[in-house]
């Protein structure tokens, strides 16, 4: 037999509330935490790109100095106009040694003696603007042919040519002066006898 009645019903019970205020903050603040976090984190990513970015630009300033410097430097390799000068010379030294070869070889009427003083007072009295292209001996006279970057020059190495021991006391002639592209060249011959004026 029943000694008690419940009036306490299951709809009158106090519900538990599944999202406690504590556990609502508890779960702001770790949502907060968590944003924190990750903009902690983009925000280093960020700074770290800004740095390797700069430090590209750097890199890339230089390489482009760099880069400068190097078509400076091609540059100044690919102007040849001293080379070409300097092979042209040279090309005319070994021009000029091969006439003197086969003059050697084909002379028959000038002494060996007498070739030998002309090149020595020839390179005794060098001008250095004065290059001879053709040396020519026929019979007691030598033709010189050659070119020369200052016409003034010409005057000045005759005179010094007629102190030296072969052609002292002997007369030069200008055959032939043509100037092209600012090179003059020219024909000069020389009476060999000793019947020469004195210049």
């Amino acid at each position: 037999m029943k000694t008690r009645i419940n009036f306490y019903q299951k709809t009158l019970r106090v519900r538990r509330d599944p999202v406690p205020l504590s556990g609502m903050i508890t779960l702001w603040l770790g949502a907060l935490l968590i944003i924190a976090i990750t903009w902690a984190f983009y925000s280093y990513k960020a700074y770290s790109s800004e740095l390797d970015l700069e430090q590209n630009r750097q890199y890339l300033k230089q390489g482009k100095a760099q880069l400068e410097a190097v078509k400076q430097q091609l540059a100044e390799k690919q102007n040849k106009t001293l080379f070409i000068n300097e092979l042209k010379a040279l090309q005319q030294e070994v021009l000029h040694k091969q006439q003197i070869f086969s003059y050697l070889e084909q002379s028959s009427d000038q002494s060996a003696t007498d070739y030998s003083q002309v090149m020595q007072d020839l390179a005794k009295y060098h001008e250095p603007s004065i290059w001879l292209t053709h040396i020519k001996f026929v019979g007691q006279s030598v033709t010189l042919q050659g070119q020369t970057s200052q016409s003034k020059s010409l005057p000045i190495w005759f005179d010094n040519l007629k102190l030296s021991s072969f052609f002292i006391n002997k007369e030069f002639s200008v055959l032939e002066l043509s100037t092209q592209d600012g090179v003059s060249k020219f024909n000069v011959a020389t009476d060999l006898s000793d019947k020469s004026v004195k210049q």
